[in-house]
């Protein structure tokens, strides 16, 4: 009988067996209590690591948490959260992975098997650029789509997006920070202005546009062809700017976009910082913005470190609150460095002028009040900031092209600079 149950056994069984009867000559290792055990096999542990492996690509470097990617395989603890940054070279642009979402400088995944990471760098031509930046800021009005009551006729994005997109080409904007973008209106940065790349985070979830932003975006745009993206990132307008979060009273939460670029050319490397402070002119909305430009005032330099940086946006404040005096006083505001020579501004219609007689005698007002209900004034709260940079020229650019209003309730800001 036992002959016959012998038989019966599967072969790998057998070998066990056999195994066993002949041990090595080694000692076996220490047990690891820690390690889990299948129960349906006591003889196979369960994975506490796995492999990481880099793919084929060619254009760039990957790091995983903070170190460079090498070909050969890594191991990670399972479950940990694996951190990456893909940097790709002066002749290269990012595009994506195989197991990340959109093309973000930065992404992080939890690892769960072992995996193959193949990352996409594309050939891109560098263009031909004097040694000047053109650094710009435009809020372009949202719009919620279909059904969006405040924005119909020509004051709908569909209607109005063609003549935004010819004013940044007009001015061939180098970077711009843009505000108020919607999930109906991000794609089309994306589908139609082919030759920037689009960054944006929703201000509800603090997610990057290409992988679930929710809420309406702060955004940038920049030439692909003259600049390498190193890094790019966002943090929030309150006391906990690194997680989803608001000062108390702010209307919703507010954010500060970023992104390092690098001249494919010179090699020059700069910080650009995109933002949107919260609206209404309340006291309590003027303490607001007082807050959230404390935050600024002390994580701008954090991140730029010893590199110069701009810092644009529309500030939604007026000249005369504290906020405007603290970031007028911690940076260099484009338009007064500019005095007499800088050029534009928005001039009030008729009702403006007797309504609002002292607001339209401002300087360099940057939003028409055109389109709104209840903030009919003009006002200049569309700024340029910078440090560690020469301003040459400054311009609101005043053109209607055409239309009953403006592209948008906004003028953008024209600067052009030279980093020292």
């Amino acid at each position: 009988m036992k002959k016959l149950f012998l038989l019966l056994i599967p072969a790998a069984m057998m070998f066990a067996f056999a195994a066993y009867e002949k041990p090595t000559p080694e000692p076996p290792a220490p047990e690891d209590p820690e390690t889990p055990v299948s129960p349906e096999d006591p003889s196979k542990p369960e994975p506490t690591a796995y492999k990481l492996t880099l793919g084929d690509f060619e254009g760039g470097e990957v790091f995983i948490n903070g170190a460079k990617l090498a070909a050969s395989d890594t191991l990670l603890e399972k479950s940990s959260k694996v951190y990456l940054q893909f940097i790709p070279d002066n002749d290269h642009i990012f595009v994506g992975s195989n197991i990340v979402k959109g093309c973000a400088a930065r992404d992080s995944f939890l690892i769960s098997k072992d995996t193959t990471l193949v990352p996409v760098f594309e050939p891109i031509t560098k263009g031909v650029y004097l040694d000047i930046y053109k650094i710009c800021n435009y809020n372009i009005r949202y719009w919620n789509g279909a059904g969006d009551n405040a924005n119909k006729g020509e004051l709908a994005w569909p209607f109005r997006k063609s003549y935004v997109f010819d004013m940044i080409r007009r001015h061939q904007m180098d970077v711009c920070g843009i505000e108020e973008i919607t999930k109906n209106q991000s794609p089309d940065f994306i589908s139609e202005l082919t030759e920037y790349e689009y960054i944006g985070y929703g201000r509800d979830n603090g997610k990057e546009n290409s992988a679930g932003a929710s809420g309406e975006q702060t955004g940038i745009i920049y030439k692909k062809d003259r600049f390498v993206k190193l890094d790019q990132g966002r943090f929030f307008l309150s006391n906990t700017p690194y997680k989803p979060s608001k000062v108390s009273n702010s209307d919703f939460n507010r954010l500060v976009a970023w992104v390092k670029l690098k001249d494919r050319t010179t090699d020059k490397e700069f910080f650009f910082f995109s933002t949107h402070f919260n609206h209404n002119y309340t006291p309590a909305k003027v303490q607001v913005r007082t807050e959230q430009a404390e935050v600024a005032i002390k994580v701008v330099p954090e991140i730029a470190g010893d590199l110069p940086y701009f810092f644009v946006g529309d500030f939604n404040c007026e000249i005369t609150e504290p906020a405007y005096e603290k970031v007028s006083n911690r940076w260099t505001d484009s338009f007064i460095a500019m005095g007499d020579a800088a050029e534009g501004a928005y001039e009030c219609n008729e009702s403006q002028l007797s309504k609002y007689p002292t607001q339209c005698g401002w300087d360099g007002n940057t939003y028409t009040g055109l389109y709104s209900s209840s903030d009919n004034s003009p006002k200049r709260i569309d700024l340029v900031l910078f440090e560690d940079a020469e301003i040459l020229s400054y311009k609101a650019d005043d053109d209607n092209m055409g239309l009953a209003t403006y592209p948008s309730d906004h003028l953008p800001v024209i600067t052009i600079m030279v980093i020292k």
